[in-house]
């Protein structure tokens, strides 16, 4: 039982900084954004102020100014256009074709905790010049304050996000805004498949890498043991095993990702719980032929099985922290069920002996040995 913890514990805290690693890799990387619009197996790369617009009724337009905040407070939303018209809730339109289509908890017997305000232009309809943008927090109806908030601004094709918080009362700064000069904003986001593969790849690529170093490695002080090969803890075959974990973790990540893609319209958790069971499989499967006493079946269902609980712990995590958090968690599943496996040959060749009452070759415990070995 303590060498079935030492290798499940080692598979999970070598996950764990893998998932760790390539989770501040994302981030400088600002991956989030690459992925924006992309369905991705192990990224919530949903738009929630797109989300909030669209439940709403919002119409989309060009330029488009949309304010989001996560209470049941009534914060404003304010444009002045470049012919001097101010558009807010007691001057919903203007002559030039702006509008205040979504006004979102005027009415206190009415409120939402998912609110959103949005003015817009028809595309190609509206005025040249600069606009002036401001957001003011109107009234307190019972939540916290200061009221964090999230002002996004889209115009030709681009789009930038301003963050702030107000108290009642209170008014943001006026940004103004030349859309003639929004070449450094972000482009709108569109669907980058390839990235996908390219992200999920390499997260799987880091955790096989991880798990093939770290389920090795240890083995090398159980040099009393049977099953040890000195063989196996050699510089090449170490490099070897490490780059073959790498480049079939990067496989299993790259399948997982399209098995998601591919079954998304059966439903997201159905489409999730595939992509992670394959993964998990795959990298199980993979692993058993990188790292010495790792038996392939059991390794690959030990994956498949980590991999289908990480639905629910990825599910958990979004609901209560982040993607990176489910990352985390669907990483340190699949390490601490495929590094406990290790533990079936320790546990095998101990059986084996005993029963036969004498020494076994490492390389004849075989499945039709075992069977024989009480005899």
């Amino acid at each position: 039982m303590g060498v079935r913890l030492l290798f499940g514990a080692v598979g999970l805290t070598v996950a764990l900084l893998a998932a760790l690693g390539m989770n501040a890799l994302f981030d400088a990387l600002n991956t989030r954004a690459l992925l924006a619009g992309t369905r991705v197996l192990l990224f919530d790369t949903e738009d929630e102020v797109v989300e909030r617009l669209q439940e709403a009724g919002a119409q989309f337009g060009d330029p488009q100014f949309s304010l989001a905040w996560n209470n049941r407070n009534d914060l404003d939303l304010h444009v002045i256009d470049p012919a001097g018209n101010h558009i807010y809730f007691r001057q919903r339109t203007s002559p030039t074709g702006g509008e205040l289509d979504v006004d979102a908890n005027a009415d206190r017997l009415r409120t939402t905790e998912r609110p959103v305000e949005n003015i817009y232009w028809p595309p190609a309809n509206a005025p040249e010049g600069v606009y002036k943008v401001y957001v003011h927090h109107y009234a307190n109806h019972g939540a916290p304050d200061p009221t964090p908030y999230t002002l996004r601004i889209t115009i030709g094709g681009r789009t930038r996000e301003f963050q702030g918080s107000l108290r009642h009362g209170e008014e943001s700064q006026k940004i103004t805004v030349d859309p003639r000069a929004v070449e450094d904003w972000y482009p709108l986001p569109t669907e980058r498949m390839n990235w996908a593969f390219v992200v999920i790849g390499a997260w799987g690529a880091a955790l096989g890498l991880m798990l093939a170093l770290g389920l090795r490695l240890p083995q090398a002080f159980f040099t009393r043991h049977e099953a040890y090969d000195p063989r196996e803890f050699g510089v090449g075959r170490v490099l070897v095993g490490a780059l073959g974990g790498a480049l079939l973790g990067a496989l299993a990540g790259m399948l997982g990702q399209v098995l998601f893609g591919w079954l998304y319209g059966l439903g997201e958790g159905f489409a999730r719980l595939v992509g992670l069971a394959v993964l998990g499989g795959l990298l199980g499967y993979g692993l058993a032929h990188c790292v010495p006493n790792l038996p392939v079946n059991a390794a690959r269902w030990a994956g498949a099985i980590g991999g289908a609980l990480g639905l629910w712990a990825y599910g958990w995590a979004l609901q209560h922290y982040s993607d990176a958090t489910g990352r985390w968690l669907v990483a340190a599943l699949l390490g601490l069920a495929i590094g406990l496996m290790i533990t079936l040959i320790f546990w095998a060749m101990r059986y084996a002996l005993v029963r036969s009452g004498g020494s076994i070759r490492t390389e004849r415990l075989g499945k039709a040995y075992r069977l024989k070995a009480g005899r």
